[in-house]
This record gives C-alpha cells, structure tokens and sequence, in this order.
C-alpha cells in the first residue's frame, strides 16, 4: 500500500496540468460503530474480536447483542437487511479512520502530491466524507450499506455522480480494491448516466490501489467483473501516455 501511495503522489504531481479535479473520498468512523468491537458485547461482556462475523443468527441468539440496549432493535434489522442482500454479514473490522485521529488523514505521499496539483493548478480537492453513521457501513463512497432514511448521507450521492458525469475520463486508484474502491466503482457503474459503450472512460488504476489481507480474491473479482464491463484497467505510467 505504501508503493501504491508513492504512485499517487508521482501520478499527482507529473500530470497536474492534465488532471482537472480531484475527489478524496476519506472514512471518517466513529470508535462507537456497528462494524468496530466496541459496539458489540456477548453474555460475558466480551467484545468480539476484529474480523469476526456477526450472524443474523448470532443477534437473535444473544451470541452477541448491542452494549448499547437502545441499539439493539437496529443492529439486528442492519444485520438482517444486509444478509437479505446476499452479498456479506456484518465483519468486525480493526478501528480505522477514527475522526480527529492520525489515522483519519491522507497518507504523507498522497498529500504530498495532492498539494503539489493544488500549487501548479491552484484547484480545490473535492473531499468526501463517509462512513459517519453509526449504524451502517459505507464501504462505497456513493451511498450506504443499508440507508437509514433519517440520514440524507447515507443515500445514493447524486451530487457527486453529476460531477464525475461531467469529466472525460475518471481515474480511480486508492483503498482498498476490495471493499471501498470495489463498491464505489460498482456503484457508479450502476448509477453514471453514461451508455455502456461509454465505460471504458472509467479507467482503473491497478497499481495504486491494494486489497485487504485475505480479501486478494475479492479485489481480483471486482477487477473481472469490471473489465467484463467494458472499464478500462491499466496501470499509473499509462494513464497519460
């Protein structure tokens, strides 16, 4: 990950005249989050361990429950909305992206190239904050896990989808490649107002972007099932050759 960042930055500064907005997309978690141990306790008081999932089944047996009893009644409904979707249970993830933390911040290379554009071009960063709620994942910076309808940020960013609908091409790199750029890129694929024949102004920089430890299969997936998308995959060095 730390060489993917390395060619951001490269990417960031060499080409600043040819880049015309950049859009950051930064977790900003709470501790206290559904998908953080704190959240959750068993029978014994024990908080689950990281990379634990979190059953339908285990909510209903008491396996795990809410510390919070006001929680209760919502993590179980998330649970149960996600597994209806059929695509994965609730993971306990390690703290990360913890709001007001060194860990919340862009990496030292990829800041570095961020002001380096900032200076040739005298542009502002797009930044886009997600993950706030407490009581949904955002894997995609495009909209929720499961959207709580009292929330307007957990729904689909329209805003967002219209900027990126107006550049003519979109360069996407960063992490992970199997869970937050996966589920972005999936999502605007779905939702771009582009014809298909158009996707393959969406090119996905491979080499600057990483899955999560164990997740490699994940991220080779969302790579296939994007090039069968008509995506373009390419590398940093010929992004603008």
């Amino acid at each position: 990950m730390d060489q993917d960042a390395e060619r951001i930055k490269k990417l960031l500064s060499e080409h600043c005249t040819e880049i015309t907005s950049v859009h950051v997309t930064l977790d900003s978690h709470q501790r206290m989050h559904i998908a953080h141990s704190v959240f959750w306790q068993d029978g014994a008081g024990r908080s689950p361990d990281p990379y634990t999932l979190i059953s339908v089944e285990d909510v209903k047996s008491g396996k795990w429950r809410a510390v919070n009893e006001a929680d209760q009644e919502t993590a179980l409904a998330y649970v149960q909305e996600l597994e209806k979707k059929d695509r994965f249970k609730l993971c306990i993830w390690p703290e990360h992206c913890i709001t007001g933390t060194e860990g919340h911040n862009v990496t030292a290379p990829v800041n570095e190239g961020l002001n380096n554009w900032i200076d040739s071009t005298r542009g502002t960063i797009d930044w886009i904050h997600k993950g706030q709620n407490v009581h949904t994942e955002m894997y995609s910076a495009l909209k929720a896990e499961v959207v709580d309808a009292s929330d307007p940020d957990t729904s689909l960013n329209r805003a967002l989808i219209e900027r990126l609908s107006r550049c003519e091409r979109i360069l996407v790199c960063g992490q992970a490649k199997s869970h937050c750029v996966n589920f972005t890129v999936r999502d605007l694929v779905e939702h771009l107002d582009w014809p298909k024949e158009q996707l393959h102004r969406i090119w996905l920089l491979e080499d600057a972007m990483s899955s999560v430890a164990t997740f490699e299969q994940a991220g080779e997936q969302f790579i296939a099932d994007m090039r069968e998308a008509g995506l373009t995959i390419t590398t940093t060095n010929k992004a603008f050759a």
